[in-house]
């Protein structure tokens, strides 16, 4: 009989000393994080290189090939953003250079008004892998200890236009697009080592 309980003992404890294990080592296995800022310039060659393959594609829309027609461009996004400008020049010269397209003045006559919806300018940063909790032994209680981690950091354009004749006609709406240009990362805990590169 307290042979039969030692083991007992000894079997609940182990059990226990596993689970603790498993729970340590699957936390934080993943994490994501949006960000909105442009700080350095991986972010902004991110964020420009995925805006500029969304402006592209967006151009190359039957919907929007609109050869040599004179229109009204609108660019409209949930809040102010520091691209939007640049997102709206960037669009201009590619509808001149891919269909001659003219763009209109508010004040000037135009046949057709183009209207693009942004979902998404910005970067993400998502974290997967196994990781541990450095339990306060090293730079902060808070940090962790990656056994092997993807880190990845993307550029992400989001999208569609709207074109409306302004003469008569139906609208007609583009597809969805989505330009995502990767930056990712293999991290050990002794080595972290590039997947891709920006060109």
């Amino acid at each position: 009989m307290v042979v039969t309980e030692k083991l007992n003992i000894k079997r609940c404890h182990r059990v226990g000393v596993a689970c603790v294990l498993i729970v340590t080592v699957l936390t934080g296995c993943a994490t994501r994080q949006v960000s909105d800022t442009l700080q350095g310039s991986t972010a902004q060659r991110l964020v420009t290189y995925s805006l500029e393959k969304f402006i592209v594609e967006l151009a190359d829309q039957p919907e929007v090939s609109l050869e040599n027609e004179s229109v009204h461009l609108g660019i409209y996004f949930i809040e102010d953003h520091p691209m939007i400008e640049y997102a709206r020049q960037r669009l201009i010269a590619q509808l001149e250079l891919m269909h001659g397209i003219q763009i209109a003045a508010p004040h000037e006559p135009a046949k057709f008004q183009i209207d693009v919806y942004f979902h998404s300018i910005g970067t993400d940063l998502d974290n997967f892998g196994l990781t541990i909790p450095s339990l306060g032994f090293f730079a902060s209680a808070d940090s962790e200890i990656e056994i092997l981690a993807l880190d990845m950091f993307h550029g992400v354009t989001e999208g569609y236009a709207i074109v409306k004749p302004l003469t008569g006609g139906s609208m007609r709406r583009t597809k969805r697009i989505l330009s995502r240009i990767r930056r990712d990362n293999v991290a050990t805990p002794i080595i972290d080592f590039p997947v891709n590169q920006l060109d």
